[in-house]
């Protein structure tokens, strides 16, 4: 009865033991109603935090917005645009 105790407790350990899955770290959340561009920084960060949470860099400035990691697609200045550099991950004026 005793080893029977004992097998028990060890097995009720073991189970408690196991490793939780660490909690996913969600996206910031971004009032779109009254949204300015972001700026340069912002873009940078939010390039940042996607990278942290999800392990690669983002595709593009639409993919960011549509997980609202930025409010909205900044509009880039005349004959240029904003591109991602996924090695550095920063965004570049082009």
């Amino acid at each position: 009865m005793r080893f029977l105790l004992a097998c028990l407790l060890c097995v009720g350990a073991l189970c408690a033991c196991r490793k939780k899955p660490a909690p996913a770290v969600a996206a910031p959340a971004v009032d779109t109603a009254n949204a300015k561009e972001p700026t340069l920084n912002e873009l940078n960060d939010a390039v940042q935090a996607w990278f942290t949470s999800r392990g690669q860099a983002p595709a593009s400035l639409e993919e960011l917005a549509r997980a609202r990691f930025i409010s909205k697609v900044p509009t880039a200045p005349p004959g240029r645009q904003y591109v991602i550099d996924a090695q550095s991950l920063r965004v570049i004026v082009q």
